[in-house]
């Protein structure tokens, strides 16, 4: 088997990793103090919640608005959860919950795809019996339309990979621009899509599982917003009604065909999301499971406050019911490395010093929920290595050492900072313990609360950011350097709206290891740069990595096919669930 081979192989298989060590469990047990059906670990958590059947309602309580049903605009764990009910893609992943392997399968494809000789071109064939909510068929011409029309500048909200890597697209302005579209997506018939890349790309069917990649038909849509607010389905649901910020509406999509999809299991008749709750309400209804409550869960951006953790400790029905999810994102704080004074190396380094991620660790509810985190990627990365650069007595912080290399960088009485803060609970506790650590290094910092629907957007948006903000990166599947890390990283790819790189990281010897790491063709070899990379940026100290989650999630008694879903961001996958009783 030649290198390239190799590496096809690998990320065709999606590495195959084990990933049900990172979160709670320890072991398989059926449920007997739990509920009838649902299996355990030892801990008595739910790791899988019973067999659904067809039918009925299934009702996800969140305390946010989705801010975008666009595809192309839509970030964070739970808005990608929930496409994955409307919208299909070319690949996706598939996750065995018992051995926790994770899988890129093909989903409107009939493979994932088959790449020449180097792997510039990739050659994708569409299945039979596909369609959009119409009932019109998918073809080819309409992959392409989707993703040309998601280069358009008024879409580039989450991934932007084709534009990278396709021939002649860096200055593409998007299908409604330019209509004639890019020579490098070739349409060969109705079935079949060719995509020629500038540079040899082996991950390439990692790239068209992005939501950003979903078809859509040429002739139904006119202008850049339409589908923000008029989505057109290909997978087993279309929305009926969405009201910002009250409720979001799913009803089957008809012309959905079960036998093309081995991805989403679609058992209910209808999805409501009802939006803006308050988070305690959530946990308390959640718990209580009164009447049509039972039929519910908390959205994955709503895991249960630790507040609640007691009564669940207490009930074996009710931990039974609680899945414990997989640690599947690094959270961090990143700093605008353009301004002053973090343009200073020795104050970037003092700040990660100074941080107390035990403080962190506990205002995320403590060890069941979350673990410090010493670098950006995650625990079971191949080609990771250990590290950790500025380390303190238990993770607890080191203020001296903080006020010396503060005083080193010409700020001997310290500094006044502004902290970009997603205004939800846990965000809010997590932002006051790094306040509050840094206070005792000489840091003053003010927190910038944003409303959570629209805080990816302002802190991705290099005039509106201020100086310091918690996001994390997350694996959806394709658990790689190359996404936990280029994007992030890169300074080839900052941008004035949609920038991933909040700490706008643009180190030459950086970008030039990315640029090299991505064209390798052998797989250990690539592995193994990228993890040098993570190294390299963490002497660059463009962020402090502060911790893993390993949330709560609390799912009604009548709620069967939930688990941990690696490809979810660890979180439940709502298109495997169903009711277990659909007449309750």
């Amino acid at each position: 088997m030649t290198c390239l081979r190799r590496l096809v192989v690998a990320v065709v298989a999606s590495s195959a990793l084990s990933l049900a060590a990172c979160g709670g469990g320890g072991g398989v047990k059926s449920s007997s103090a739990g509920i009838d059906g649902f299996v355990t670990g030892k801990d008595g958590f739910a790791l899988y919640t019973g067999d659904p059947k067809q039918g009925g309602t299934i009702t996800i309580f969140s305390a946010v608005d989705f801010a975008h049903l666009d595809p192309a605009l839509g970030t964070g764990g739970d808005v990608t959860n929930m496409y994955q009910l409307i919208y299909r893609q070319l690949t996706g992943y598939k996750y065995d919950y018992k051995t926790g392997k994770l899988t890129l399968v093909p989903d409107l494809a009939t493979d994932t795809g088959t790449p020449n000789k180097d792997a510039t071109v990739w050659t994708y064939h569409l299945k039979d019996g596909i369609s959009f909510e119409d009932g019109s068929p998918i073809t080819a011409e309409d992959v392409k339309f989707g993703i040309q029309r998601s280069m358009a500048p008024e879409l580039s909200g989450a991934s932007d990979y084709m534009r990278q890597y396709l021939k002649g697209a860096q200055d593409y302005k998007g299908v409604f621009e330019d209509p004639k579209g890019l020579d490098s997506i070739k349409v060969v018939d109705d079935k079949t899509i060719e995509f020629h890349l500038n540079q040899t790309m082996a991950a390439f069917p990692n790239i068209v599982a992005q939501p950003s990649t979903t078809p859509f038909p040429k002739d139904k849509v006119t202008s850049p917003d339409q589908l923000d607010k008029q989505p057109i389905a290909s997978g087993p649901y279309r929305v009926k009604s969405f009201t910002h910020g009250q409720k979001l509406v799913m009803v089957r999509d008809e012309h959905w065909d079960r036998k093309t999809d081995d991805l989403r299991k679609a058992y209910p008749d209808s999805f409501e999301f009802v939006l803006n709750l308050d988070q305690n309400t959530i946990d308390q209804r959640l718990l209580s499971g009164q009447g049509k409550d039972v039929n519910a869960l908390a959205s994955s951006t709503n895991p249960i406050l630790p507040s609640a953790l007691p009564r669940i400790q207490q009930d074996p029905k009710l931990r039974a019911r609680t899945v414990h999810d997989l640690a599947n994102c690094t959270w961090f704080m990143s700093m605008k490395m353009t301004v002053k004074p973090l343009n200073n190396l020795k104050v970037r380094q003092a700040i990660n010093y100074a941080t107390d991620k035990v403080a962190m660790v506990n205002a995320t509810g403590g060890p069941v929920f979350a673990g410090p985190a010493d670098d950006m990627l995650l625990p079971n990365t191949p080609g990771r290595v250990d590290f950790d650069l500025y380390p303190s007595k238990g993770h607890r912080g080191d203020p001296a050492k903080a006020k010396q290399l503060l005083a080193e960088a010409g700020y001997p009485n310290g500094i006044k900072l502004t902290m970009d803060v997603r205004g939800i609970p846990k965000w809010q506790n997590q932002a006051e313990a790094v306040q509050q650590s840094l206070a005792k290094a000489g840091i003053d910092v003010k927190l910038n609360v944003i409303d959570a629907a629209n805080f990816y957007d302002v802190i991705a948006t290099p005039s509106q950011q201020h100086d310091m903000a918690i996001s994390g990166t997350c694996s959806t599947g394709w658990n790689s350097g190359l996404p936990l890390l280029t994007r992030t990283n890169n300074g080839h790819y900052i941008t004035e709206t949609a920038n991933s790189n909040i700490s706008q990281l643009n180190d030459p010897k950086i970008n030039a290891a990315f640029q090299k790491a991505e064209v390798m063709s052998d797989i250990d070899e690539q592995n193994k740069a990228y993890g040098e990379i993570n190294k390299m940026i963490a002497e660059r100290a463009p962020r402090v990595p502060l911790l893993r989650e390993t949330p709560l999630q609390v799912v009604g008694e009548n709620i069967g096919g939930a688990y941990a879903h690696a490809a979810r961001t660890g979180y439940v996958g709502y298109a495997d669930l169903g009711l277990i009783d659909p007449e309750r």
